[in-house]
């Protein structure tokens, strides 16, 4: 669109859509897949606010982040508000102020608009739906199993069949890089590299560095330490320090407690794995598509936030990002269809009171009824329930029919049945559904 075909009115701003009915209902249909998971899981939803101080949201060891923060000023107060960038600092000042003297664990969840400013060129929205939650106050690794199994669960609900769990363990690859024993700028560097995989950078960077041949060796095999559970035991020859051998010795518990779950052929083991390095201090995981060039959904170990909202306490969690996961559904065949309302009920008596009764009995029997108010041929109000995704049209009134009965047509299959009124309503209340949603 050029700028003379801006219009204020119509237009959008870039990074934010709208929803059409039909895509509407594939997005709820998987929300509903994800959170009946955390609900059997026992996670209870929460709401957060669509606005926070800065302060909440602000972290200074993650700059770029920073950066994709939407800001505003209060204007009663002067202060920066921020919209919603991360629910996670939310629920953690929740757990900190009305949940303080909650027993632990907690087990909350939320699904929620995300705002983060994106650059246009980087295809992504700045508005956008996260589905996650957040397993307080538990630190053993059963708690880290609880979510990467759920992320498992998520995916298969979504009838997924082609997906893989990358698991890692920040605080090993913390251990490494901190025996390397290098200034804040080089171990900017170095951990960078190692989250990119960029196993020659990695190299050159090493190589300028005067520390421990054994620990440089251990460091520049971190990309390449991603497999089976083979990987554990090569890890653990590795570690050279306390850190490293505690991490990968949770790692292990963790895997070895998703493989009594059944869970294991799921899960990669990717200890090169550095992304929110100063963030986590755990075991992190992400969950793949096939076809899909990032993840569709994120987590790990952050015991460190809820203590900046004045409450130390331990912490894991996940989410899923709505957008991402549709594509790989639809990469996958897609959601089952949306039939919209199920009937449309088209009356050409003046007497609209059986018209009025049969639709009152479906919507009570919790079928989806609307009626056909506009005057038009029959033709025009099936070309009218197709177009909506409706599966089928109850007819009234046609001349070649009695009064005393409907017609049910099959919008799909073009097949007709001819009932009596009396006798359809009273199905209806029987609960016989010969005639599917």
């Amino acid at each position: 669109m050029g700028e003379r075909d801006f219009h204020p009115r119509t237009a959008l701003p870039k990074g934010v859509r709208v929803v059409p009915a039909d895509e509407t209902a594939i997005r709820r249909w998987a929300e509903r897949q994800i959170l009946s998971v955390f609900e059997r899981w026992g996670f209870r939803e929460v709401i957060t606010p669509t606005f926070e101080y800065l302060e909440v949201f602000a972290d200074d060891s993650d700059e770029e982040g920073r950066e994709k923060i939407l800001k505003f000023v209060d204007r009663q107060t002067g202060r920066l508000l921020a919209l919603r960038y991360d629910p996670t600092p939310q629920v953690a000042r929740m757990v900190a102020t009305s949940l303080r003297d909650h027993p632990l664990p907690l087990r909350l969840s939320y699904v929620t608009n995300v705002f983060r400013y994106e650059a246009p060129q980087a295809g992504r929205q700045r508005e956008f739906v996260q589905l996650g939650v957040e397993l307080i106050g538990l630190e053993r690794p059963e708690a880290d199993a609880e979510m990467v199994a759920m992320a498992v669960e998520g995916c298969q609900a979504l009838g997924l069949r082609r997906f893989q769990i990358d698991v890692g363990q920040v605080e090993y690859v913390r251990g490494l890089v901190d025996a390397l024993e290098v200034g804040p700028e080089q171990r900017r560097l170095v951990v960078s590299a190692i989250g990119r995989k960029d196993a020659f950078e990695l190299e050159l960077l090493l190589k300028e560095l005067n520390a421990d041949p054994e620990v440089k060796q251990a460091v520049l095999e971190l990309p390449a330490l991603y497999g089976g559970k083979e990987i554990l035991a090569r890890a653990a020859r590795l570690a050279r320090n306390r850190r490293s051998q505690e991490a990968i010795s949770n790692l292990t518990q963790v895997y070895d407690i998703l493989d009594h779950y059944g869970l294991a052929e799921q899960v990669i083991i990717d200890l090169g794995e550095a992304r929110a390095f100063e963030y986590h201090t755990g075991v992190t995981f992400a969950a793949f598509a096939q076809g899909l060039g990032s993840e569709i959904s994120r987590g790990g170990r952050y015991d460190h936030l809820i203590g900046r909202f004045g409450y130390p306490c331990p912490a894991t969690g996940f989410a899923f990002e709505l957008d991402r996961v549709l594509q790989a559904v639809a990469a996958e065949g897609g959601a089952p269809a949306s039939a919209g309302p199920a009937f449309l009920i088209i009356d050409f008596n003046r007497d609209k009171r059986h018209a009025l009764r049969v639709a009152r009995i479906l919507r009570e029997q919790g079928y989806s009824a609307a009626r056909d108010i506009i005057t038009r041929d029959l033709e025009g109000s099936l070309e009218y329930a197709r177009a909506s995704g409706m599966g089928h049209a109850i007819i009234l009134g046609r001349t070649e029919v009695p009064q005393d009965e409907l017609v049910v047509k099959d919008l799909a299959t073009g097949s007709e049945e001819r009932v009596l009124i009396e006798r359809f309503c009273l199905q209806v209340q029987r609960g016989d559904r010969r005639w599917p949603t």
